[in-house]
């Protein structure tokens, strides 16, 4: 995810965006399950190194601080499948982009981290004063809303949820159709994806050599 901003970067494209490691949401999950144990604060969730670090940009040279954006872009995995959750910050809504279910069950693989992810972390951006660089006032006690997108292009088999998730990613980060990427394209993307991710190395490589 972090290769995608670096790309969002260099090609210059307009949305306001960053990203997080694939460890975020579900470390915000285990935070999230202290404090309903009353074993920590809000506050103290909020100190968490790996939390903070990702809402204060600080954690890679391409991160952002999330009041400087307008969209955090998440990859969240359950074990067994990768989903996409993008938080728009402006509208304070959650999407999901899922393409391995059923319609209306979009949500259905991301259940054990909506908690974290809709009433816990609107309470830690508050902390870090999120809203007063994006505006609108502090979430107080209100939820982010969460909105899983129906009629995402579904995977027809069951190694592929990871570069849906990169595609959906890039195709919205691009403002591009999601429903361009197809299936049977995925062999494509790999070699692209692959391709761009050794020039990617490369140049950090030169990058840090300088």
């Amino acid at each position: 995810m972090y290769y995608l901003k670096y790309k969002a970067e260099q090609y210059k494209l307009p949305q306001k965006l960053t990203t997080t490691s694939p460890f975020f949401v579900a470390h915000l999950k285990t935070e999230n399950d202290k404090v309903a144990k009353k074993k920590i604060t809000v506050d103290e969730a909020a100190d968490d190194d790996a939390i903070m670090t990702e809402i204060l940009g600080s954690r890679e040279d391409v991160s952002s601080a999330w009041s400087e954006v307008d969209f955090v872009y998440m990859p969240v995995n359950n074990g067994n499948h990768w989903v996409l959750v993008v938080l728009d910050l402006q509208s304070r809504m959650i999407r999901v982009y899922n393409s391995k279910c059923r319609r209306g069950e979009s949500l259905r693989d991301i259940g054990e981290f909506l908690q974290g992810l809709t009433s816990l972390l609107p309470k830690i951006l508050d902390k870090y004063g999120v809203y007063d660089g994006i505006g609108g006032g502090d979430m107080g006690e209100k939820q982010f809303q969460i909105e899983g997108v129906e009629n995402c292009p579904q995977q027809n088999d069951s190694g592929n949820c990871g570069m849906f998730l990169l595609k959906f990613a890039e195709f919205l980060m691009m403002g591009r159709d999601i429903n361009e990427i197809k299936p049977e394209d995925m062999p494509m993307y790999r070699k692209k994806m692959a391709t761009e991710l050794m020039m990617y190395n490369e140049r950090r490589t030169k990058d840090s050599v300088k």
